[in-house]
């Protein structure tokens, strides 16, 4: 028997919690940018040792919602907290304390098996950790503290041993050679928001879903239909680009990253379509599986 268990990784958008599961796993399971809000489902990635496994879940960063979808983002991250057996609380080292953090901090108060990662320590002097430390200290007085650094793989195995405790000797979840739970499709659609987020600004990224719409399959080459959703035809059209050329950087860099991480030679047509107000349509964020 190996020891098995559930961890759920929260905190505020931006705070690396995908970018410390793919870090964890050792494969890209989650998709990351510098935009807020990057994930919107909660998405498990499962780390495997000789005498362990644990099936990390990535969540919504938390924020304050300005449409349903906000909301169902921050219910999926909330959500996941119930019934795991360690939540990790990851803290963005570099940035201020603010109204956001003391709001998250507040829900967690009950919660047992907590850990508090502060993320970003290559970003940040001893004496604002110090200093972080302190205040979570006063305000979770009995949670698990650790330090690392997600993006450059430090620390990362203390953060490993710092769970290892609380988890309890069982069967295991996955086969071994699992690394997340969702299906080729799924990420096929996240890999394509992702550059989409890489190759737009201000409120697309925000504004857009991706839907699969049809796979066939040539020898060893995977031809891909997929939609680009946007709620504004303004949006259409920046994210075409001038004589097409922003459309076909996100189809050529998609391409490429499929075939780097997920080992697939890919074809990849592209379609941007205009839906008004989607992230506020219960039918659409459920087709969207956002509900």
């Amino acid at each position: 028997m190996m020891k098995t268990g559930f961890v759920t990784i929260v905190g505020r958008p931006n705070a690396g919690k995908s970018t410390l599961l793919n870090r964890l796993v050792g494969e890209k399971v989650s998709i990351v940018s510098d935009k807020s809000q990057t994930t919107r489902h909660a998405i498990q990635g499962i780390y495997h040792d000789e005498e362990t496994q644990i099936v990390f879940v990535d969540t919504p960063g938390i924020h304050k919602p300005k449409a349903r979808l906000g909301e169902r983002m921050n219910a999926h991250a909330f959500g996941s907290i119930e019934g795991v057996d360690v939540v990790i609380l990851l803290v963005d080292s570099s940035v201020p304390i603010g109204k956001g953090d003391a709001y998250i901090l507040d829900r967690l108060k009950t919660e047992k098996n907590l850990l508090i990662a502060f993320n970003k320590i290559d970003l940040v002097k001893i004496d604002q950790i110090q200093r972080m430390k302190g205040y979570y200290a006063s305000m979770l007085p009995n949670a698990t503290f650790v330090e690392l650094s997600a993006l450059k793989g430090a620390l990362v195995p203390e953060l490993i041993a710092s769970i290892k405790p609380f988890l309890s000797e069982g069967p295991l979840f996955f086969p071994v050679d699992t690394k997340t739970n969702v299906n080729e499709a799924f990420r096929l659609t996240e890999f394509i928001r992702e550059k989409v987020l890489h190759y737009t600004y201000e409120e697309i990224p925000h504004s857009v879903a991706v839907t699969i719409d049809q796979l066939e399959q040539d020898g060893d080459t995977r031809t891909i239909y997929a939609s680009i959703i946007v709620e504004k035809d303004s949006q259409k059209g920046i994210l075409i680009g001038e004589g097409g050329k922003r459309i076909r950087s996100i189809r050529l860099a998609t391409a490429k990253d499929v075939k780097r991480h997920l080992h697939l030679d890919i074809s990849l047509e592209l379609f941007v379509r205009v839906e008004k107000n989607w992230r506020d349509s219960i039918d659409r964020l459920k087709e969207f599986g956002l509900l």
